[in-house]
């Protein structure tokens, strides 16, 4: 075995390490001790090495920017250590976000991998072995460089910023919004089809707190009164997922221009696919109207994933230009416009 080539494995729990209760019946529970994942995977045909670090059984939901923060400060520690890659297991309900807000903040040129699985180690069809084999694979694969953090489930590849969760329950859950998967793992071998255009990682510094960033989505005939108190709860930012293109409800348009003079508001599409539009339709609360008022587009960006972007950057202590110019890297095909602003970040 080549040990140079050695994969640095987080592990954080979620169904890939579940384990169903032996006595209760009470369902699927997280064991009092993660299950060692790293040991029982083994890619000897490929030279790689293994070395887990366990951080526990920490449920999709409850993963939060401190547990993110940890995650890639092992990373970077693991990197400066001589590994390979990275890859990361944990929970898949939002694992979309969490792979997100790795790859914006993850600068070195290694793979980043995170998968999980859909169906539980007491399954007999359980899909985790699988998703981790592929996970290691790709981290260790020396031709891939410079391309952040990559998701595999299920085989395909994919780059975070098109992840979304499509199915609560089937093994093929995941899909790639807008362009489709990045690639895939067949025959054991790794193959990148279209590599994602790498942005500017954003610095967070270690003693900086993420602000609370709120997203709404809009609902017909809603009224809009839950915008008002959101600042006086603390919120430092908003994302509408508005209709179609980017269209309120008209209630909403004038709490939606107040907030935007005081905190950051972007609106997304609420669609699942297909940028936020600009300059398409008029008229109180479409989304001409929104961006005079003050609201921002999001780009390709869906509401989660322009959220986690807006608390970041927020962390990082970006101005509004800044936040504009982010956004930019998620509309075009190039990524100028974000270099621009992040450098300054």
């Amino acid at each position: 075995m080549d040990h140079h080539r050695r994969i640095a494995l987080c592990t954080l729990g979620g169904t890939i390490a579940a384990q169903p209760h032996p006595t209760s019946g009470a369902g699927v529970v997280p064991g009092e001790i993660s299950p060692s994942l790293g040991t029982a995977t083994v890619l000897s045909d490929a030279g790689v090495e293994v070395s887990e670090r366990r951080f526990g059984q920490v449920a999709s939901a409850a993963v939060d920017f401190g547990t993110i923060r940890e995650v890639l400060t092992h990373a970077e520690q693991e990197a400066e250590r001589g590994a390979a890659g990275i890859v990361v297991t944990c929970g898949t309900d939002m694992l979309e976000e969490f792979a997100f807000a790795l790859d914006v903040q993850w600068s070195r040129p290694i793979p980043l991998v995170a998968t999980g699985a859909m169906r539980h180690p007491g399954l007999p069809s359980a899909d985790g072995p699988a998703n981790l084999t592929a996970a290691l694979r790709i981290a260790s694969e020396p031709s891939l460089t410079e391309l952040g953090c990559l998701v595999v489930m299920n085989d395909r590849i994919h780059s975070p910023w098109q992840l979304q969760k499509r199915h609560t329950s089937n093994a093929d859950a995941f899909t790639s919004v807008h362009s489709g998967p990045v690639g895939e793992v067949c025959e054991n071998l790794v193959h990148i089809y279209s590599p994602p255009a790498r942005r500017p990682s954003i610095t967070v510094p270690f003693d900086a707190e993420f602000p609370p960033v709120a997203v709404l989505k809009t609902a017909l005939a809603d009224d809009g009164r839950i915008l008002e108190p959101l600042v006086a709860l603390g919120y430092r930012g908003l994302v509408v997922e508005a209709a179609g293109g980017g269209s309120v409800p008209p209630a909403w348009a004038t709490p939606l221009g107040k907030l935007a003079r005081e905190i950051p508001v972007l609106y997304a599409t609420r669609t699942g696919a297909g940028p936020a539009l600009r300059s398409t339709y008029g008229g109180t609360g479409a989304e001409i109207d929104l961006q005079n008022r003050g609201l921002i587009p999001a780009g390709t960006l869906d509401g989660l994933k322009a959220r986690v972007l807006l608390t970041v950057l927020l962390a990082a202590g970006a101005d509004e230009k800044e936040i504009r110019h982010a956004l930019e890297g998620y509309t075009t095909s190039t990524c100028n416009a974000s270099a621009q602003a992040l450098d300054a970040i």
